[in-house]
């Protein structure tokens, strides 16, 4: 099942989701939030072709589901997303787009957020997405070759390394992403990598990987990529794909919904250009998400 982090250790201080009761949360709200998402969505109707199109105009236009839009001007948080335990509320946070003004938003980004929250609380609440595990290790591996595979030689002579990095990233998304023990999420991501961990299993045993910090000191002790650190690491992730997707490296519901949003065309919450790391691995993980959290859509 998915594991559901509480915060995030490559961007400091930010809580995955918000625990506002009901009467602080006022503090915070925009007044009549969810009529102004409302009135924005209803004149984008006829442009939004998306398979998630029918579930958020019925979240939007229902009385019993709407006023779970929490519109909300909240500084200190830094993402646009994230979910209110309280009220099980889903959070659109003005102040990521550096306004209090939701007139000051293009729409297509008020849509994504609410894909990508409607998507988030789903995965965070009910639905597994262990099923799309095998997906989201190749996609991630895509990802890291074709991000770092200059600077550490992955696509030269040092190659072999790619069956390496697979198993720590396979170690790292079965531990951190589904709770899988240590020892199974070995066996399990020597089978996907081809990579035979038992002459290094000494050196393995000193990471958690359920702690993505632990997973980029694995990757430089290890020699898939040497000498890389936590703030390079980062630091490259918020220059490809903005801060905004810096969590999904850390949690799956974060992490699924980052994919989906950026099937949508226009949104500029999550880069669109996402799909072309692994456009067959990239379909999977999105048709998933059609199938579970859009179903009959």
């Amino acid at each position: 099942m998915n594991v559901v982090k509480e915060g995030f250790q490559l961007l400091k201080d930010t809580n995955n989701f918000l625990d506002f009761p009901p009467a602080d949360l006022k503090s915070i709200l925009v007044e009549k939030g969810p009529a102004q998402v409302y009135a924005v969505l209803k004149l984008q109707e006829r442009r939004i072709d998306h398979f998630s199109k029918s579930t958020i105009y019925e979240l939007i236009s229902n009385p019993r589901s709407v006023n779970k839009i929490h519109v909300v001007v909240y500084p200190e948080y830094i993402l646009p997303v994230s979910f209110n335990r309280p009220t099980r509320g889903i959070v659109l946070n003005l102040s990521a787009f550096g306004t209090d003004d939701i007139s000051r938003v293009d729409p297509r980004n008020i849509y994504a957020c609410l894909v990508y929250g409607y998507t988030f609380h789903s995965l965070a609440s009910k639905v597994d997405a262990s099923p799309i595990a095998p997906s989201i290790i190749n996609y991630m591996l895509s990802v890291f070759v074709k991000m770092f595979g200059k600077k550490f030689g992955l696509l030269g002579i040092y190659a072999r390394e790619i069956n390496k990095l697979k198993f720590l990233i396979s170690c790292y998304v079965l531990t951190s992403f589904f709770g899988i023990p240590k020892q199974k999420a070995y066996l399990v991501s020597s089978s996907l990598s081809f990579f035979d961990y038992k002459p290094v299993i000494d050196e393995l045993d000193k990471f958690d990987f359920s702690k993505i910090e632990d997973f980029i000191l694995s990757l430089s002790s290890l020699k898939a990529m040497p000498g890389i650190t936590k703030w390079a690491f980062t630091a490259a992730f918020v220059k490809h794909f903005s801060t905004n997707f810096v969590p999904s490296l850390e949690d799956v519901s974060r992490f699924v919904s980052s994919l989906v949003t950026a099937s949508l065309k226009g949104s500029g919450i999550i880069p669109t250009f996402i799909p072309s790391y692994n456009e067959d691995e990239f379909t999977k993980i999105v048709r998933f998400s059609q199938q579970t959290i859009f179903k009959g859509v």
